[in-house]
């Protein structure tokens, strides 16, 4: 068995978790990335005091960027669902690019480009009504991701290309 085929055998489990029980993957999620990120914030603390006498600008910015984790991480843990937080700022980014792109294309691009400009700056808008609904309903997002990595997992499990 190599690793395409664990790769896809554990994207089928963990998506199969996801779809099953969204509302405590979802927070498991959210545990991971809080535990994580405090652990990351301790860490940039300590790497920022111990260089202060070297670099003091930048110590000064590792021990902000410290401090910034783990209130972030408290707050994935306790108040912050992490899924759809990521996800909703993700498709936000993605939306304003797309509806950036497609006018940009609209105001200055050929005929034939007008079509796909005016088909992306649509698929921009839905991208912001996405956002906008994984915020508010984040079991929803935790079964997309879930199919996702469903999908995924059949994807390693059937083709030979990684």
């Amino acid at each position: 068995m190599n690793y395409k085929q664990i790769l896809g055998i554990l994207f089928l489990i963990l998506g199969i978790i996801f779809v099953i029980y969204p509302l405590y993957s979802a927070e498991a999620v959210s545990w991971i990335a809080g535990i994580c990120l405090i652990a990351f914030g301790f860490a940039a603390i300590i790497d920022g005091f111990s260089v202060w006498s070297i670099v003091t600008h930048v110590s000064a910015i590792n021990i902000l960027l410290g401090i910034c984790a783990i209130l972030l991480g408290i707050l994935f843990i306790y108040k912050i669902d992490a899924l759809s937080f990521i996800v909703a700022y993700q498709l936000y980014l993605i939306a304003f690019v797309m509806i950036f792109v497609g006018i940009l294309g609209l105001l200055s691009g050929p005929t034939i480009s007008k079509v796909t400009s005016v088909l992306i700056l649509i698929m921009g808008i839905i991208a912001v009504f996405l956002a906008v609904y994984s915020i508010s309903e984040p079991m929803y997002t935790a079964i997309l991701v879930g199919i996702c990595l469903i999908m995924e997992g059949i994807a390693f499990l059937t083709t030979d290309i990684v």
